[in-house]
């Protein structure tokens, strides 16, 4: 019987085409660009979350210096004042990341992108409009903050568009040289940048009216707080991100402390909310009414 021989067939390669070897060169582009891409972005990534704690840590060791301790009231202004002489005040909101120091500049640039130690970051730091005469000794001062995507800064003013958040927590704390105060909340807004609300310096009665009726028939939703001509303001603003140019607005009345220190509990009824009266002495009504704009 014959011996069969298998043969194996070998298949020839034919050569790749022109347009074969476009398309796997141009596949081979796409991909690493894709990579170069994912780690690009990887790092971005990295470096934002990094720069986010290091600013913090920065405010973190400031507020340390401030006090001993946890919020109570006592700030030292002194200690502040040798980081920054531009300091005008100390904000915090109780159970939030807001607890930081204000600032007055000679201009509304400088603090949107240098933090209250000088250093410059997309933080910045809360300012009160430069334009302003008396901060918090007026009827109406404006303190600006960034929204910061990682919740930081001025972010937390997003939840009071909810009216319930705002019902649980309804006050912030307001320390300056001169003393202590809640903010009391009294509206909360969503306008744009160039809304005639960013007024300060109001000296006359009429002028305070209208501005006081205006924020009520602007406002998403008011609350109980009473408001008078006579009173002190604090418009705290913030991006709000939902159009373009669109700001968050919270309206708050200034009510002082009864005491030195506070229990930080808002169940609590150690402050007295006033009828409609005015919270500034005599003599600074007399001064503030005094002049017309």
């Amino acid at each position: 019987m014959a011996r069969e021989k298998k043969v194996k067939e070998k298949k020839s390669k034919r050569p790749m085409s022109t347009k074969a070897k476009v398309r796997r060169y141009a596949e081979n582009v796409i991909m690493g660009c894709l990579v170069c891409i994912m780690l690009f972005s990887a790092w971005k990534i990295y470096s934002i979350m990094r720069d986010y704690k290091t600013n913090q840590d920065i405010y973190d060791n400031i507020s340390g210096q401030s006090r001993d301790g946890e919020f109570t009231g006592d700030i030292d202004f002194e200690a502040l004042r040798k980081i920054n002489p531009d300091v005008a005040g100390w904000i915090y909101y109780k159970d939030t990341i807001i607890d930081y120091p204000i600032v007055k500049g000679a201009d509304n640039d400088k603090y949107l992108y240098t933090m209250f130690d000088g250093t410059y970051s997309g933080f910045g730091c809360l300012f009160v409009d430069a334009v302003t005469e008396n901060p918090f000794k007026q009827f109406n001062t404006i303190v600006y903050g960034h929204h910061m995507r990682n919740g930081s800064m001025f972010a937390p003013l997003k939840q009071l568009k909810d009216a319930s958040y705002c019902r649980d927590n309804p006050r912030l704390e307001l320390i300056t040289p001169e003393g202590k105060f809640h903010l009391e909340i009294w509206a909360f807004l969503n306008q744009p940048s160039d809304s005639n609300l960013y007024t300060t310096n109001i000296h006359d009665i009429g002028g305070r009216e209208a501005y006081i009726d205006t924020v009520e028939q602007l406002a998403d939703y008011t609350t109980d707080i009473p408001i008078a001509p006579t009173d002190r303001l604090v418009l705290l603003s913030t991006c709000a991100y939902e159009y373009q140019e669109a700001r968050y607005m919270v309206m708050c009345k200034m009510v002082p402390w009864e005491g030195e220190n506070i229990d930080m509990s808002y169940d609590d009824e150690e402050y007295s909310e006033d009828d409609g009266e005015s919270d500034f002495t005599e003599e600074e009504e007399t001064e503030e009414g005094a002049e017309e704009v």
